[in-house]
């Protein structure tokens, strides 16, 4: 016959100190973990903002060879080298009579293999210069980040909050469609030099 020993269980003070160090360990590894998973998904961005650059340059240098580039002698402003409806159309400010650049955004979506883009939630603004140079970029991510390039500084640039979105939408949605030209001065007056998209993205 087996005889039982009484096996003590844990009392409730025991089972609180557990929980009370469960608790303080949650709190501390919470936030470090969600910045982890913050600084990932800005890290994603910048390496997706990196790939659409390089298929930029790519469609940028193509169209800077072409005969149609090469021919027109009255470029002399920044462009943006994609459209998302990619319509070829004339800018009805340009007091030129030169027609922009037919749209190579579906072929910069390949080129590029970024996801967002190729499933359509996300979408780009590319502004190159008259030599085939990207001048800037702005993508948006379609899942709440918006990436940026700027020649000016070589930087890859992040925009994560929610007053960036709108303010992206509400200033630059307009161009998403259209192919656009800006002539090139003085940084404080340029629409796409880093220092106005700074302050129209973040004001």
């Amino acid at each position: 016959m087996k005889i039982f020993k009484n096996r003590r269980g844990f009392t409730l003070v025991e089972l609180i100190v557990v929980l009370v160090i469960l608790a303080v360990l949650a709190s501390l590894l919470i936030p470090a973990l969600t910045g982890y998973i913050d600084r990932a998904k800005r890290d994603q961005v910048v390496a997706e903002t990196r790939m659409l650059h390089e298929a930029v340059q790519t469609a940028a240098g193509e169209a800077y060879a072409s005969n149609e580039w090469q021919s027109d002698k009255t470029i002399s402003s920044l462009m943006t080298i994609a459209s998302k409806s990619g319509k070829k159309v004339t800018n009805p400010n340009d007091t030129g009579s030169y027609e922009l650049f037919q749209s190579r955004y579906s072929e910069i979506v390949k080129l590029a293999e970024v996801p967002s883009l190729t499933d359509g939630t996300g979408s780009f603004i590319a502004v190159t210069d008259t030599k085939g140079s990207v001048h800037c970029i702005l993508y948006n991510t379609g899942r709440g980040l918006l990436g940026a390039y700027f020649r000016e500084t070589g930087e890859y640039k992040v925009y994560n909050e929610q007053k960036n979105i709108e303010n992206y939408l509400r200033v630059y949605a307009s161009y998403i469609d259209s192919v656009i030209s800006t002539v090139i001065g003085n940084p404080a007056e340029n629409p796409w030099s880093q220092q106005i998209i700074d302050s129209h993205l973040t004001t």
